[in-house]
């Protein structure tokens, strides 16, 4: 007996070192659970439920649990798990439809706590076909795919830009025109060929903004502009706030027509308050042509400001140039020239230091590296030689008619060629303008357009020296998958890499170097060749460097199924997945959960697809 005495004891410490071996690894289980274990069901659930008999640890436990379902070792997809209020109890919806068969749930919780539990779905399945006619029983089989005829819709980018260039005109010498009325030459309601210049303005300002409508809603509805022709057909204006804002001004247009239809309404005391408020109304429809950026709301008011002081004066010089020389007339047209001349250098100062601070908020100091702002700079330089003409006429107005009593023949020539000339750079400036419209800056988000990506993964990481980056994944099955990666912060980063790894070690991982250095983001299309052939949990690790060194790198993990099904709704993630637009094969950026983040919150640089490379199974 005593030579088997420490065969005894050894054999006994070996059982006790393996149960605390065992229980070191966490010491949480299940208590209860929906589908129960060993449970047969024959209704489809709609979730998992496990209950457990310790606290698991708040949500970002939760959040970073394992949680899979297979059936017939095919795994079935689940939303990402949620925590009940009593700390105990774990659901997660399914998302995909549960397979017959023997089912096995299995658990992991982040103090290492583990286990799993099976069940058998016997569900029965019904599947309605419906007749193609009534009474015929043959069955209805669907063709073969094949090619898709190209639908193209009608390119109106051109028209718009031209349409928009000169109803920016005429609105902007209806709007000037009336104030250069009010403010310097009141007098000259009582000239018939400045109630005949009103007249024509006001019926091409009306004009061109209904072209201008009618091309915007059919670019909206995707149809051509045959069919917005009716004012019925204008409601996809109100879709977007630029649509809606040249309804506004298009109101307001009909408002300034009213009083320069008779030109000496402007004057008239008791419609102060009227003319006042088509004015207004007129300026406010600016300031939602260009939204987003930086600082928003002070956008706005810039808007406002600088197209107000830029019609005004574009409407004082056309009116100047085609009726006020018009030919010789008495003091009254020099008294309009000299009250212009004194007012005319610091509505100059108001549009450019309005357009430079709004220059700052959309485009910053890329000037150079992006088309918006290298227009700007052709803008620029024409302002200045604006400046300088407008300089030269102005002294001529206050000095050389500074004792004249009247406007002879020989000063309205002199005058009448560099007026015209300025008019001139101030409709190449507005045509310019209109160009810009069209153009993203680097701090403006992109209108969003495209099909609706419903992103089945996503996975939202923060980390140490405010890296915040966010990956999603779809359709989250085998096989090809699109990939978006949007990096939140820090402002600048280098070598930014996104890390793919399989716990399957006999399937290949992926690298994706992601090409930014800046808050944006990157997208790696369904056939770019990145295919995720290993179904079952996957490793995410996330790492960059900047100017102080490298940071702390950013880990996850996910779930890729095994099945076709096509997922349209989120699934996996440590926060809710959002509707994305994907235009094309690029991705412009936003702070808002659409395409792409903000910088310092702003807007990045659109950027060009991410480069994935493959990563050679282990072993």
């Amino acid at each position: 007996m005593r030579r088997f005495l420490p065969f005894l004891l050894a054999f006994f410490g070996a059982i006790v070192l393996g149960i605390g071996t065992a229980h070191a690894a966490g010491d949480n289980s299940i208590d209860t659970s929906t589908p129960g274990n060993g449970e047969t069901i024959t209704l489809a659930p709609t979730q998992i439920q496990l209950r457990f008999t310790a606290p698991v640890g708040g949500a970002e436990a939760v959040a970073q649990m394992g949680l899979v379902l297979t059936c017939d070792s095919r795994i079935i997809n689940l939303s990402a798990p949620q925590l009940a209020a009593d700390g105990l109890t774990v659901s997660a919806a399914l998302t995909q439809r549960l397979s017959n068969g023997n089912c096995t749930v299995t658990w992991t919780l982040p103090d290492t706590s583990a286990g799993t539990y099976s069940f058998t779905s016997a569900v029965d399945v019904t599947t309605t076909v419906p007749a193609a006619n009534p009474g015929n029983t043959t069955p209805t089989i669907p063709g073969v795919p094949g090619e898709e005829a190209a639908v193209s819709e009608p390119r109106l980018g051109g028209p718009i830009g031209l349409v928009r260039w000169i109803s920016f005109f005429f609105t902007s010498a209806l709007f000037g025109g009336l104030i250069f009325i009010k403010i310097a030459w009141p007098e000259g309601v009582e000239y018939p060929v400045c109630e005949k210049y009103f007249r024509q303005i006001s019926i091409l300002a009306i004009a061109s903004l209904v072209l201008l409508m009618m091309l915007m809603s059919a670019r909206q509805a995707g149809t051509g502009i045959g069919s917005t022709i009716s004012p019925t057909s204008w409601g996809p204006l109100f879709e977007t706030n630029d649509g809606r804002a040249l309804v506004l001004r298009f109101i307001a247009v009909c408002g300034l027509a009213y009083f320069a239809w008779i030109t000496e309404r402007i004057n008239f005391e008791n419609l102060v308050m009227p003319s006042t408020i088509a004015l207004l109304f007129f300026a406010l429809s600016f300031g939602f042509d260009r939204t987003g950026g930086r600082y928003a709301a002070l956008g706005v008011l810039l808007s406002v400001s600088h197209m107000a002081l830029v019609a005004t004066w574009v409407g004082a010089i056309a009116i100047i140039w085609r009726v006020v020389l018009y030919g010789p007339g008495s003091n009254d047209l020099v008294h309009a020239l000299r009250g212009w001349s004194r007012i005319a250098n610091l509505v100059m100062v108001g549009i450019i230091v309005t357009g430079a601070i709004q220059v700052y908020r959309i485009d910053n100091f890329s000037l150079i590296n992006s088309g918006h702002g290298r227009v700007i700079l052709l803008k620029s330089l024409i302002v200045a030689a604006l400046i300088f003409v407008d300089n030269t006429v102005r002294q001529f107005v206050l000095r050389g008619l500074q004792r004249a009593k009247s406007l002879n023949e020989k000063v309205v020539y002199r005058l009448k060629r560099p007026v015209g000339f300025q008019l001139s750079i101030t409709i190449v400036i507005l045509a310019l303008s209109s160009w810009l419209l069209s153009m993203r800056p680097p701090y403006v988000l992109q209108v969003d357009k495209g099909p609706r990506v419903d992103y089945a993964i996503v996975q939202d990481l923060e980390g140490a020296d405010n890296f915040h980056v966010r990956v999603s994944i779809t359709p989250g099955n085998i096989g090809a998958n699109r990939v978006l990666i949007e990096l939140f912060g820090p402002s600048r980063i280098q070598k930014f890499t996104v890390k793919f790894t399989p716990e399957n070690p006999n399937y290949s991982g992926f690298t994706i170097n992601v090409p930014i250095t800046r808050p944006g983001a990157a997208l790696v299309a369904e056939d770019s060749g990145m295919l995720l052939r290993a179904p079952g949990n996957w490793k995410m690790e996330i790492n960059g460097v900047t100017t102080i060194g490298e940071l702390k790198t950013l880990t996850s993990q996910f779930v890729i199924a095994d099945g076709v099904t096509v997922i349209t709704t989120p699934k996996q993630g440590l926060s809710p997945a959002s509707t994305t637009t994907i235009p094309a094969t690029t991705v412009p950026p936003t702070l808002a959960p659409t395409i792409a983040p903000t910088m310092a919150p702003t807007i990045a640089p659109t950027v060009p697809p991410a480069v994935a490379t493959t990563v050679p199974p282990a072993g």
